[in-house]
């Protein structure tokens, strides 16, 4: 039985997560394969799943973390809140 886009969704983030397996892991690849708007969808979760491990990584280093903030567009003030703010996280 072939499954259906919203059912394909969700096994896209199983994936990801490394929680599908055997059968349920053959249907979505099955999906995939001939759906392109879930192969597109599916790359796109691949992408967030790196960009969040990245920025992870990236706030681990304390400098790292704060660079962004050079940027001369931003106030002292609102450097400040944003500091504050991920500091809290």
């Amino acid at each position: 039985m072939m499954i259906n886009c919203k059912e394909s969704a969700l096994r896209s983030s199983e994936l990801r997560d490394d929680r599908i397996k055997g059968k349920r892991k053959l249907e979505l690849w099955y999906h995939i394969l001939i759906c392109r708007f879930c192969r597109i969808y599916n790359n796109q979760v691949k992408k967030m799943g790196r960009f969040a491990r990245l920025m992870g990584e990236a706030s681990e280093g304390s400098s790292a973390r704060f660079e962004c903030l050079s940027d001369e567009k931003l106030s002292e003030n609102a450097k400040d809140r944003i500091k504050k703010n991920l500091s809290n996280q």
